[in-house]
């Protein structure tokens, strides 16, 4: 069965389920004004989604300044990085990880569409992203898809591209099986049972083209090291690599 979907303005595919989701969110958010997703408690500042101290403390990581970084070299002698960066640093109990949860479980896309511009906006002052042809997010299975409703890196993507005039394929990639959680694998389990999981689907011209290859949260990388040998088979001409957030690396 074919996941429910329509597309939306942007172009993205939405289910029908995850529409009737936004819209009550957005009814609930009227009744109940959103508090900081950094703190939980204060009110976040005007057209903002943190408050002032938590926007303040945010534990940016500032690797997209530097071409090496803990981010690119996590992935040495794995696959080839032009650059590599996440926005934000992530704790257990921390801001970050509640922005998480918030964007994961409570279908809040507004958060990752806001904290996508903010990272693109920096991006593009820096000359390591400089030159960037299109922006590919790591896909999700169809049937993941429809049970959450959206992609949160295609969502992130998209942001990011909006921001640096960049376009945004979220079909570029596909992914061919649904496996089970990787959550507690280690590095080698995890390669082992994505490695075949992911492929170029054709939907976009990507050979010879210098790529950034967007997801949510880095972790062992095995995800990102999938994507990303799946594109050097085409070839393309570079790949860098952006994350909404890494623990430590």
């Amino acid at each position: 069965m074919k996941p429910d979907v329509r597309p939306n303005a942007s172009g993205f595919f939405i289910s029908k389920r995850f529409v009737k989701a936004s819209i009550i969110h957005r009814f609930i958010d009227l009744v109940y004004p959103p508090l900081c997703v950094g703190c939980g408690a204060s009110h976040p500042l005007p057209q903002h989604i943190f408050c002032l101290d938590c926007l303040h403390e945010l534990p940016e990581t500032g690797y997209h300044l530097h071409a090496q970084n803990p981010f690119v070299t996590h992935f040495r002698g794995r696959v080839p990085v032009q650059a590599g960066a996440a926005f934000l640093f992530f704790t257990k109990g921390g801001g970050t990880q509640r922005l998480l949860h918030q964007i994961k479980y409570n279908n809040n896309t507004s958060l990752i569409t806001t904290i996508g511009r903010w990272y693109g906006k920096k991006l593009k002052d820096e000359s390591l992203w400089k030159e960037i042809d299109m922006i590919i997010p790591v896909p999700l299975h169809w049937k993941k898809f429809r049970q959450r409703g959206y992609n949160q890196s295609a969502v992130f993507g998209q942001a990011i591209g909006e921001a640096m005039g960049v376009p945004c394929y979220p079909s570029a990639m596909l992914r061919r099986t649904h496996d089970a959680s990787l959550t507690g694998m280690n590095r080698l389990k995890r390669i082992e049972t994505i490695q075949a999981s992911f492929a170029v689907s054709g939907s976009a011209d990507v050979r010879d083209h210098h790529i950034l290859l967007v997801d949510d949260v880095l972790t062992t990388g095995a995800t990102l090291e999938a994507c990303a040998l799946a594109l050097l088979e085409v070839p393309v001409a570079s790949i860098r690599m952006v994350t909404i957030a890494c623990g430590e690396l």
